[in-house]
Order: structure tokens, then sequence, then C-alpha cells
């Protein structure tokens, strides 16, 4: 970054004080959640955390590491990648008895110090009004903040990802004007991207996808010199596996089976499009949730034939949705679209402990102005999906990454339960997109010629139609195929 733009960073008023802003909702809204222990998933993460924590020491002092403990507690089923057990492992390397409250202190810090990063880097590559989006959406939406100060990790997955975008707009964007990316740009990008997997799994898509379209158009970019971004490629491909590689062989030794990311999806699928009374070959443990029952169940079978505890997870998940048809998938789909989009479900969770549901100032900020606020903001991301910017070659890249990346997180609702939390991960996207869609509105009506050098790209105009096509496409055969009998 130039001096010249450092000093328009530092000198953006309007900026600063929407960062400002959204870090001061961060401070109001943590006595919401101060004295909330952590639980859910937050437990497993804390556990990881702790599990690390110990590791480093053990390696410090030279002393064997707990096998048992890495086991059980970093991969235990294979459900969680180890991303938030990494966030959390200093602070229980510095602090073994920390509690929860400490936690969510170190958790808000850290969610404050990638936001402020994610808004830096948005400012530098997208420019002023991209940044104040990001402030705004999601960052002063009170179940986003609430969510900021807890251990799962979709809402850092998502500010990442936009770090990710904003690279590779830099990159893609000096491409055009003949400067290939560097190795170390390649680094980079591949340790942002393995970054934004190890805290949410489920964003692999996201990133696999915005990469091959960012390769696609760097090689037209550069017009034909393939040799030239091979090795910056081939650095961010190998940084990527490379810290992807110590996750996968250790989680595929614990559960004698190959696992790439998580093993999840199959008891997610029997969850949310099978028989839940024939996920255990009939109802499983009514002492359990009908996440951890499954698991249970497995493990006693696996112990009892020999065989794997995940290939009898999968031949759970095909049993109970061995019924499914197209219209019961298309209307579960729907249900779950509901669901994902139903962004107060957790902001009636974090709060105190002993305050009722529904009650409250603080209730209705949590769960009601949330919902107002990000109701109408979600039409504006539609329209951004299917929108065509042709004006600017900049605005294009920073257009078809933002749809592929969207698109891709929003394939959750077909193969997972969707959850309230789960937007956080699209969120900081979303408020980009909206920006997309003002701005190709705006230039639309001005209709001024692009500068010298940024003239649009055929391709890119196609790729976008491609995608909004493809977009109503789908929408259009889940809505049919959910209204048939």
């Amino acid at each position: 970054m130039t001096a010249t733009r450092a000093r328009g960073l530092r000198a953006d008023p309007l900026l600063w004080a929407c960062v400002v802003a959204a870090l001061a909702a961060k401070v109001v809204l943590f006595a919401r959640v101060a004295d909330l222990p952590l639980r859910g998933d937050e437990v497993a993460y804390r556990d990881a955390g702790c599990a690390l924590a110990n590791l480093v020491r053990d390696l410090a002092g030279l002393r064997s590491p707990d096998g048992a403990e890495l086991s059980t507690n970093v991969v235990g089923s294979g459900w969680f990648m180890p991303g938030m057990g990494l966030v959390l492992a200093p602070l229980y390397l510095v602090a073994p008895q920390a509690d929860d409250t400490t936690a969510r202190v170190f958790l808000g810090v850290v969610s404050s110090v990638v936001f402020v990063l994610a808004v830096t880097a948005v400012r530098r590559s997208l420019g002023r009004w991209f940044a104040i989006a990001l402030c705004v959406f999601p960052a002063l939406v009170p179940v986003w903040v609430l969510l900021s100060l807890t251990a799962y990790g979709d809402l850092l997955a998502g500010l990442v990802l936009v770090i990710l975008l904003a690279r590779l707009v830099d990159v893609l964007g000096a491409a055009r004007d003949g400067d290939p990316p560097t190795v170390r740009d390649g680094l980079l990008l591949g340790f942002l991207g393995i970054a934004v997997v190890y805290l949410r799994s489920s964003a692999v898509l996201a990133v696999a996808g915005m990469a091959v379209t960012a390769v696609v158009v760097l090689m037209l970019s550069l017009r034909g010199r393939v040799e030239r971004p091979v090795l910056p490629v081939v650095a961010a491909g190998s940084v990527f596996v490379g810290l992807l590689l110590p996750w996968s062989v250790s989680a595929s030794a614990v559960l004698d089976a190959r696992v790439i990311t998580t093993t999840s999806v199959p008891t997610a699928m029997a969850n949310t499009f099978g028989d839940r009374g024939e996920v255990c070959y009939g109802p499983c443990d009514p002492g359990s949730t009908v996440w951890f029952a499954p698991v249970r169940y497995a493990r006693e079978v696996a112990r009892a034939t020999g065989e794997g505890e995940v290939d009898v997870l999968n031949e759970m998940s095909s049993h109970s949705r061995r019924e499914v048809t197209p219209s019961s998938y298309a209307r579960d789909v729907i249900d779950n679209i509901d669901r994902y989009r139903a962004v107060d479900g957790f902001g009636s969770l974090l709060k105190p402990p002993d305050e009722p549901h529904d009650r409250g100032f603080w209730q209705w900020v949590a769960r009601d102005l949330s919902l107002r606020i990000f109701g109408p903001v979600s039409w504006l991301v539609l329209a951004a999906l299917l929108v065509v910017s042709r004006r600017r070659y900049r605005d294009q890249v920073v257009a078809v990454l933002l749809k592929v990346g969207l698109l891709a997180l929003l394939t959750q609702p077909f193969v997972h339960l969707a959850g309230s939390r789960y937007w956080t991960t699209a969120g900081a996207l979303g408020g980009l997109a909206v920006v997309v869609l003002l701005r190709t509105a705006w230039h639309a009506v001005r209709r001024r010629p692009p500068d010298p050098g940024d003239e649009p790209s055929a391709f890119l105009t196609a790729l976008q139609w491609l995608l909004s096509v493809a977009t109503v496409s789908v929408a259009a055969t889940v809505a049919v195929l959910a209204g048939s009998a």
C-alpha cells in the first residue's frame, strides 16, 4: 500500500466513525453475553483450544504429547475443523484456567482485530463505499455483533473470506495491467484460503469457486502467457494443501477413514432430508440430541462389527433417506432456506442465563431489530446476484467473485440443516454485494465511459449472465418440485 493510500485510510472520518460505531456496539452488547457459559459446539472448540495449548507446552518442555487428548478433543468425531481451537489456544496457553467470560472477551478482541483488517483491506482494494457497507452490514446487525463474541467460526470465516476477495481483486487488477502475481501473492492467497476452511469447513466451496474463477480470469488477463502465473498458482495450492494435510491425515488416522475436511455431512443429510425416526435403523437414543445420538450409535455398531465409524454413519444416512423424493427434497430445501434467514434464532439464545425469552429491550434488539435490518438487505443481496455489471473491468471482477462466493455459501441449505448463525459467513459478502448492486444501477444511469485500461471484459459479462441464469434456474426448479405432488 502506498503512502498516499495509507493516508487516505487515516483521513476518512466517515469510514472510521462507522468502524468505531461497530466496535462500540460490540462493547455495549457484551453485557448480554458476559455471563453466558460456552455451550454446544463452543464447548468442543474450547476443549480443542485447551488440547492444542497443552500440545505446545508438551513440545516446549520436550515431553511426549498426549495423543489421547488430541484424538478426543481435537479430532473427536471429525465434525469440526480445528480453526477455532487454534484461535483459542493462545488464551489457554497463557491462562490455562481462564473462565468463559475471559474467553468471550478474548474472542471479542480477536473478531474486532479481524474486522478492522477486513475493513482496511476492502477500503484499500475495493474503495470507500464498500468498506462503509461492511461496517453497516453485517457489523451493525445486533445478532452478528453477539455472535462475534462466541466461539463459532462462521463469522470469522466470512471476514477472512472478504480479505481473500480483496486480495484477489488486487491481483487480478494488476494482471490486467500486465503485472503478473508473485509467488508471495500465491503464498498469501493460499494461507487466506485455508484459514477460511479451518474456521468453517463448509466454506471450502466458496474458496474453491473463487480460486478457480480467479485462475481463469488471470490466464485470460495475461493473454496466454501461461508460464508466468504458474508458480504463484502452484504456491497458493501448495500452501492450502500443505496446511490442510496435518488435519486430514490426523483425522483419517483417528477415525480409520478418509477425512478431507469433516465427517458431519452424512448425519446432516440424514437429519435434514431423511426420516429421523430411522437414522439409527429406528429411533435413536431419546436422551441425546439428533446430532450426538447417531454418532454414539455408530460407535457401538463399529465396535461390535469392526467397521469404521464413518462408514457406519454413511450407511445410516443412506438408510434414513431411502424414501426421499425430488419433491420432498425440494420442500426440505425451502424449509432450510427459511431457517437460514431466521437470523433471530440465535438472538434468543445469546442472553444472560436466567433471563426469559422474548422479553425486555435487549431481547428486542437481539431479535426484532436484527430481523428488521436483515430482511430488506437480504432482498438487495438477491437482486445483486441477478444484475450484470458491464461498465468497468474492476467492477466486473468484484461482482463475479462476490457472486461465486455467495452462491457457493448458499448451497448449504441444499446439503445441511440450516441454522440461524450460518448466514454470518455470507453476511460480510452480502454487504459488499449491495454496493455492487447500487454501483451497477448508478453506472447504468450515468453511462460515463470507463477509464483507460478499465474497459469491461466480454468474458466477465458472459460469466455474470451465466451465474444469474443458473441462480434463477435452480430457484425455479426447486419451486416447481416443491409444488408438485
